[in-house]
């Protein structure tokens, strides 16, 4: 009826259903949030000429919306650009990515023995129904306070795609990476709106043994399914349980920290998880920890002028320490600092790094982003450097494929040969204690 009689066809952006102009401007008149980036928000009908100017002004005060999407994942400010229902909606976009990668699973026939065959003849004509097993999704948030709203929207739309759940519950994206690869899931999502303030929330996505998925590598899949729209994979709904992993995740550091000669250490964490984990290793080493303390915010670690680089500068030039570390809260990312209290450039800490893996490992295969790759012309003959992208999957695919002991560069990233590629700020700090073990020279002197 409304699509017959109305001049013009009224809807709002996001609604599948008409309204009638007199809705449409009442609407308007209420400064309805639809009606900032509806087309038809310039038809104002009879409304007065105040309401027309306010109209008029927060349309140009209005900054345009921004894509949730981002080179790794989701962002978006809680409420304001991301809720639980779309957050709902992407993660459902993800698992019927993860539905397309399942294989197909069946039952192969079994021939019986002849003295049975007229016994089992009707139910080898008529078997029983095979119960289909969705994929296994790990799931986890962070410490924001928006995050348990947005795991519960997560979670229930994985669980009606018939995907089976872990719970994590709290934890962070470098935990989430080895439950994953542990429980052998097909796939993971955190909710986090790490380096981003604190109002930003989202999500990020791993594939089949920790795959991170970047720009490039099956994130664009999910926008396009998540544009486009998608149905349930199966009628049967999935299931959901918890899972603790703390225990084994702190087990496998204790064979990277051993044989360390005694250092003083300060890290700035701003990650309960890993201070705790960090305090649990150092209780048998002969190290001294100490630890800075940062607030939950932004910060650019690579930045000599950041207020959390200043203050644990500040913090190293007050006492005596041989190395310092910032953690940023990904739990991936991290900057080291000499025992002046100098930030040391990301390429010396890499071939740092590729020096003492070279001792270790008889393959010299190592991936740098080619800003780093620049800065160190004058490489040990022998050495295959190759460049990379700097996006996590990039990272770890090349691994994967030139078969590389390391990767790293300018961004902070440290990703190691483990049982799969691994990033961890924690197996990070692990190897850089064991490499400056070798020798009892301070920091910047081995550096140099």
């Amino acid at each position: 009826m409304l699509l017959q009689t109305a001049e013009v066809f009224f809807q709002c952006p996001g609604e599948d259903y008409p309204i009638s102009k007199a809705i449409h401007l009442s609407r308007l008149a209420a400064f309805y949030p639809k009606c900032r980036t509806c087309p038809h928000n310039t038809e104002t009908g009879n409304l007065s000429p105040e309401t027309v100017k306010r109209l008029q002004q927060t349309q140009k005060q209005r900054v345009a919306p921004q894509n949730l999407f981002t080179a790794e994942g989701v962002r978006g400010v809680y409420l304001n650009e991301i809720n639980r229902t779309q957050a709902a909606h992407i993660a459902g976009a993800f698992s019927n990515v993860l539905w397309e990668e399942l294989p197909l699973k069946g039952l192969a026939p079994q021939l019986p023995a002849a003295s049975s065959l007229k016994t089992v003849s009707r139910s080898l004509v008529h078997p029983g129904p095979e119960k289909s097993r969705g994929p296994s999704v790990v799931i986890g948030f962070d410490e924001r306070p928006s995050s348990p709203d947005i795991i519960t929207g997560v979670a229930n739309a994985l669980r009606r795609n018939g995907c089976r759940v872990i719970d994590l519950g709290l934890t962070v994206p470098a935990i989430l990476s080895y439950a994953t690869t542990h429980l052998q899931a097909q796939g993971a999502i955190m909710v986090t709106g790490s380096q981003c303030g604190p109002s930003y929330t989202g999500l990020e996505f791993l594939l089949e043994n920790s795959q991170p998925v970047s720009v490039g590598h099956s994130l664009e899949k999910i926008q396009e399914i998540s544009t486009t729209g998608f149905g349930r994979a199966s009628r049967q709904p999935g299931s959901q349980r918890t899972f603790h992993p703390m225990e084994s995740y702190r087990a496998q550091f204790h064979k990277h920290f051993h044989a360390l000669r005694p250092l003083k250490i300060a890290v700035a964490c701003s990650l309960r998880l890993v201070r705790d984990t960090l305090n649990a290793l150092f209780e048998k080493l002969p190290c001294q920890l100490t630890w800075v303390q940062i607030p939950h915010q932004k910060r650019d670690l690579l930045n000599s002028q950041d207020s959390d680089v200043l203050k644990m500068q500040e913090s190293l030039q007050s006492r005596e320490y041989d190395l310092g570390m910032l953690i940023d809260d990904d739990s991936r990312r991290c900057a080291f600092f000499d025992e002046a209290g100098t930030l040391l450039p990301q390429h010396l800490i890499s071939q740092f790094l590729m020096n003492a893996l070279a001792v270790e490992y008889a393959s010299k295969e190592f991936l740098l982003e080619e800003e780093c790759l620049a800065q160190l012309p004058d490489l040990p003959p022998g050495w295959n450097v190759h460049p990379h992208t700097g996006t996590l999957a990039g990272g770890y695919f090349q691994m994967q494929t030139k078969q590389a002991v390391y990767a790293g560069g300018q961004s902070g990233y440290h990703w190691f040969r483990e049982t799969v590629p691994t990033c961890d700020a924690i197996l990070t700090l692990a190897h850089v204690l064991a490499a400056l073990s070798f020798s009892d020279a301070p920091f910047s002197e081995v550096l140099s």
